[in-house]
């Protein structure tokens, strides 16, 4: 790992312990174990460093999350369990992603420039999440991606408001939900066939 991604990685950190407020040059170099001023000679200004954080969330989503559901393009079984797996993943072993992604987004309501740079990176999520429901049959690929991934993002929020970190147990209660949301969402051509029909 590059000294940029690990200082972007400990940012991530930070930002999950400390909030936004937290977020300075020197919190990082601090969790980095790194010598004061490593960060603002890659970061030169905060906004730099706050741009560099959703760079890296996306690129964690792309490459941890993507990788993951790519596999199961043509199984709608084998997407549920990929999904529900990444979502405990996202409250127990990648919270602090989780909760980086949250504080950024608050953030992001009071300053245009982060919630541009937060809506790009979405963009590029759902793209790929609309491709991939457009082979699996959803009639309306790119709404039926908005649905599912606020409807994901709102049972993470839910998981780590509880707290609940027992993989076990938030798999058993994020599955139906996750279930009738991804069948939901591939049955629409059915019924949009069915209507139709004379």
């Amino acid at each position: 790992m590059d000294r940029r991604t690990e200082i972007l990685d400990c940012a991530l950190h930070v930002l999950a312990e400390q909030g936004m407020r937290g977020l300075t040059h020197r919190a990082v170099d601090t969790a980095a174990g790194i010598p004061q001023g490593s960060t603002s000679y890659y970061f030169r200004s905060r906004s730099a460093l706050v741009t560099g954080c959703v760079e890296r969330i996306l690129e964690l989503d792309l490459t941890i999350e993507a990788l993951s559901v790519s596999a199961v393009r043509a199984d709608a079984c084998a997407l549920v369990d990929s999904l529900v797996d990444i979502a405990v993943s996202l409250v127990t072993t990648q919270r602090y992603r989780t909760l980086a992604r949250y504080e950024l987004s608050l953030a992001a309501m009071r300053d245009p420039q982060l919630q541009a740079a937060l809506m790009r990176a979405g963009d590029t999520v759902r793209a790929f999440g609309a491709e991939m429901l457009q082979g699996l049959g959803a009639a309306d690929a790119g709404r039926s991606i908005e649905e599912l991934l606020a409807m994901l993002d709102g049972l993470l929020f839910t998981m780590l408001v509880r707290g609940q970190q027992d993989p076990c147990t938030l798999a058993a209660q994020l599955r139906p939900s996750v279930e009738r949301a991804v069948r939901a969402q591939l049955s629409a051509r059915a019924v949009a066939r069915d209507t139709m029909e004379p």
